[in-house]
């Protein structure tokens, strides 16, 4: 699914204080209207399309479950599992929604640095490639991506061709539609692309070439833009920016209410207090006064818990206070869901291939086509307009990563000689700011071995 083998590598910088200038973008199940021709899921590599304001898709549980399947730890090891784990710890480690500043100052522009030992060895850092991963799966687009984009193509006469022009990047504070990510202004130019100009984008840029833009954390797992990325080889976060934090912060505060449902298989639970009408005090919602469907609020905050378990799941139980409206007045009840999975799973193993290079992708991930759209619910007339959310995002999700391991790409008419390689990836690995050496998965491989393979032009 990511084609960054193919992009440029950005020259990375810190990021000095350039405005107030934000924006952020949603993710859900794409839109009638977002079609391959409009440079929507090119080749099936994405798993969803930008949302607008109000359409965005949501945790509404404060709690979300993540595990390991065998594959990843024979592949991955335990230093797979830490790597995983510092991704979590990030967004764990964030404030509920509510305490974060109006204009979320207290966060960066840029969290990018670069490992220049890993640059030169094609490496992949598992833990940040983790971090963009999960925030596909909280709901956020890549905002870049997305500052600008089309809605509809339009031939007539032939070949002359008019291209509708949409922004689907909000401000986190006015939530206006913004031109700028991060304090960076994006223009745009509309390409045609493929046989036949069979898919068309309005490839965002930046106004100021000098600009340090491309790098949100939301824009790590996008593939199939033919724009600069904000994450390759040798390249690692170290936390969210700005505006990565303003998408999230809209999902989930408490202010943001939809009709929504609870996620399949949640019950009363026999316990807690609930205050919901027909509730005996001191215990939870039951069979007969349980309240599925409601109004509610966003969670504040999302825990990520992981699940250790080891070849069949034995199970897990989350329980946790439901808060809802009725009538205006904010209720809670106490509710359960027995867990067959983990909410979220990380897998490894063979990967598909890029339809257009042969590149194996370096990712898959489960589509949002299982996601709950909650139009209906929202809007219960039939009025003729298209309606794309809100939702909330359904468990399982399943993330897996390539154990293709370190290849070459031999592109035509320089295919016989491995001096002349178009592309090269060095593999998994994961690496910081240190001196320390880059720690290659899996476990065993030698740097020495590496080397000769990437940099030496033999085995």
């Amino acid at each position: 699914m990511l084609r960054f083998i193919q992009r440029t590598l950005l020259t990375l910088a810190v990021a000095g204080a350039v405005g107030s200038a934000s924006a952020f973008s949603l993710l859900g199940p794409y839109a009638v209207w977002e079609t391959p021709a409009l440079s929507y899921n090119v080749g099936g590599v994405d798993i969803g399309g930008p949302m607008n304001l109000g359409e965005g898709y949501r945790w509404n549980e404060k709690v979300v479950t993540y595990g390991f399947t065998k594959a990843f730890l024979d592949y991955f090891g335990q230093r797979g599992v830490v790597e995983v784990n510092k991704a979590v710890a990030i967004l764990n480690a964030l404030p509920p929604a509510s305490q974060m500043s109006p204009d979320l100052t207290e966060f960066p522009l840029d969290a990018r640095q670069i490992n220049y030992q890993a640059n030169s060895l094609g490496l992949m850092d598992l833990k940040t490639m983790t971090l963009g991963l999960l925030m596909e799966e909280i709901g956020i687009a890549d905002s870049e991506r997305y500052v600008w984009t089309l809605l509809n193509r339009f031939v007539t006469p032939a070949p002359a061709t008019n291209y509708v022009v949409v922004m689907r990047n909000f401000d986190p504070v006015t939530l206006n539609p913004s031109p700028y990510v991060n304090g960076v202004l994006y223009t745009y130019s509309i390409e045609e692309f493929g046989p036949a100009l069979a898919y068309s984008d309005a490839v965002e840029s930046t106004v100021d070439p000098l600009a340090i833009g491309f790098n949100t954390a939301s824009a790590i797992a996008d593939s199939g833009n033919p724009s600069p990325s904000s994450f390759g080889m040798g390249v690692f976060f170290t936390g969210l920016t700005r505006d990565d934090v303003g998408a999230l912060r809209y999902l989930l505060k408490k202010q943001n209410i939809n009709v929504e449902g609870v996620i399949p298989g949640t019950t009363g639970s026999s316990s807690g207090s609930g205050s919901s009408p027909w509730s005996i005090p001191g215990l939870g919602a039951t069979a007969t006064n349980f309240v599925g469907t409601a109004l509610r609020p966003g969670v504040e905050k999302i825990l990520f818990k992981q699940i250790n378990f080891y070849g069949g799941f034995p199970g897990y139980t989350n329980s946790y206070m439901d808060s809802y409206q009725t009538n205006g007045v904010l209720k809670t009840q106490k509710v359960q869901r027995v867990e067959t999975q983990p909410d979220i799973l990380f897998d490894a193993g063979v990967t598909p291939f890029d339809a257009t290079s042969g590149e194996p992708f370096s990712i898959t991930r489960s589509p949002t086509s299982g996601w709950a759209n909650n139009s209906a619910i929202n809007v219960p007339f039939t009025t003729g307009a298209e309606h794309d959310g809100p939702g909330v995002i359904q468990p399982p999700v399943y993330i897996v990563f390539s154990m293709a391991g370190p290849w070459f790409l031999n592109i035509f008419p320089s295919f016989l000689d491995q001096q002349d390689v178009s592309l090269t990836f060095g593999g998994w690995g994961a690496f910081d700011g240190t001196t320390n050496a880059p720690f290659l998965f899996p476990n065993g491989t030698s740097i020495q071995a590496l080397e000769q393979q990437i940099l030496g032009g033999g085995f």
